[in-house]
């Protein structure tokens, strides 16, 4: 299976890098800034850095024309505003190539629980959002078919080794599970 890594607001940092490596040698990264390594700032100074240079629109954009252009069978692994940006952009593919969306704690996804699943999607959340009740969002997802939700103990950026909520514990334990459910 080859792989389509989708960054969060930070884009291509080391740390996605050594993750991305970890999980397979086939895939690609995408992320918001066209592999323009950005400073690694305050998380609000990185999100509003991320709305100037892109933006959840553009965002969602860039991901269609990656599906859209996919040869080989792919699993799209994403992270919150590119995991958000993900699930917009599957629903907009024709491509047969996109086999599964894999979302770590999409919270713009609150702003979108209208959309179907036009391929199986997971999405993983984290124990709590200060801007939305996550409880409220996996039940509204959770009776779409094709969506599967579960909810962790970590908190929203804990895949991320620049969040202030990065979890070595949760890094480890949903890398592993992103390699057994990929299979």
């Amino acid at each position: 299976m080859n792989y389509l890594i989708v960054s969060d607001i930070y884009g291509l940092t080391p740390a996605l890098s050594k993750l991305s490596q970890a999980i397979s040698s086939h895939l690609v990264i995408v992320e918001p800034y066209n592999n323009k390594i950005q400073a690694i700032e305050s998380e609000q100074d990185s999100y509003n850095n991320f709305i100037q240079q892109c933006g959840h629109d553009k965002y969602t954009d860039k991901l269609q024309e990656c599906f859209e252009s996919l040869k080989v069978p792919t699993t799209c692994i994403a992270f919150s505003a590119g995991a958000s940006a993900a699930w917009r952009a599957q629903l907009l593919t024709g491509n047969t190539h996109l086999k599964k969306l894999i979302g770590f704690y999409p919270s713009q996804i609150r702003n979108y629980l209208a959309l179907d699943a036009n391929v199986p999607c997971e999405f993983i959340f984290p124990a709590s959002e200060s801007h939305f009740n996550v409880d409220e969002v996996i039940k509204a997802l959770s009776t779409k078919a094709g969506v599967k939700c579960y909810k962790t103990n970590f908190l929203h950026g804990f895949m991320n080794e620049y969040s202030t909520n990065f979890n070595a514990q949760g890094l480890v334990e949903y890398s592993n599970y992103i390699k057994q459910s990929s299979r």
